[in-house]
């Protein structure tokens, strides 16, 4: 029994794009090539162009992360090369995708959520390490955001508990009702698929639609005391914040600017996230953030 074209046909059942689209996949040597030949094969509606799809252990092309340095640069160039609409590059088993626009830009994974929301109606389910800028303008088209704790366990719940259609992470996890409340990246790019094939124009386009914003990734700080760095950052900027939180460590929210620092629960970590609404905000409270923390 071939399984792999029974798990290919129920994907074929989500895809549905509008128009006739060009992708490049970068599979990064891992699992996600033994689908992706399947799921696409024989459909007239996406040109598609398979990067790195021989499951290979070593890893030849750049490794198995998506986010290491370089692992861009094989599928940007080709996006460019090939005029395609969209590339997507996923990590070694598949469960987290991100997504370059037709310039072969990497796009944030904050805009990715923006755009596959627009697929989903109701409630969506975001992590307290994804900033204002995602929430902001889910609110303005009357989208209810619900916050909850960072990672797949907790979002997972939240789903079931309020029978959300989706949810995402910055990490590039995306989650669905329809693949069982799971994350998927085969069922992401399907998604976005779908709805970059609903815009009027291009990507790069409906990108330089989205209102400025700066937003740093994940950041590890190696600290002794995390408890003590916590009360720290309280203490100094618990009064001046617009909006508190320690849902998930600690959320400070001012009029242009926003950062979250959350512990790890393994190492002697505290993980910062921040983002503002200019560049000289955004690198001025990262100096002092920072500093802060180390």
């Amino acid at each position: 029994m071939d399984y792999f074209a029974i798990y290919a046909d129920f994907l074929k059942n989500s895809l549905a794009p509008r128009r006739p689209l060009r992708i490049v996949f970068d599979c990064s040597n891992g699992t996600t090539g033994l689908v992706l030949e399947k799921l696409f094969a024989g459909q007239q509606s996406c040109e598609t162009t398979l990067l790195n799809k021989i499951p290979d252990g070593n890893f030849p092309a750049h490794g198995p992360n998506p986010l290491a340095a370089g692992a861009f640069n094989q599928l940007s160039a080709e996006v460019i090369s090939k005029k395609a609409d969209l590339g997507a590059i996923f990590d070694a088993d598949g469960d987290r995708v991100f997504f370059v626009d037709n310039l072969g830009r990497p796009i944030e994974p904050a805009a990715a959520i923006l755009l596959l929301s627009e697929r989903f109606g109701g409630s969506i389910a975001l992590p307290v390490n994804v900033g204002p800028f995602v929430r902001e303008r889910l609110r303005a088209l009357g989208r209810e955001v619900v916050d909850a704790r960072v990672g797949h366990y907790f979002l997972k719940k939240i789903m079931r508990e309020k029978d959300l259609d989706f949810c995402a992470e910055q990490s590039g996890h995306y989650y669905f009702k329809k693949f069982f409340g799971l994350d998927s990246g085969i069922f992401a790019v399907i998604e976005f698929i779908n709805a970059a094939s609903a815009l009027s124009g291009t990507l790069s386009d409906w990108i330089a639609t989205l209102p400025p914003h700066w937003i740093s990734e994940e950041i590890n700080f190696e600290v002794a005391d995390k408890e003590a760095a916590l009360k720290r950052l309280k203490k100094l900027y618990e009064r001046s914040a617009q909006k508190t939180s320690d849902l998930d460590g600690l959320s400070f929210e001012f009029a242009d600017w926003w950062f979250n620092v959350r512990s790890s629960n393994t190492e002697d970590l505290l993980r910062l996230n921040l983002e503002a609404k200019s560049k000289k905000i955004f690198d001025e409270k990262m100096t002092e953030v920072s500093e802060l923390l180390k």
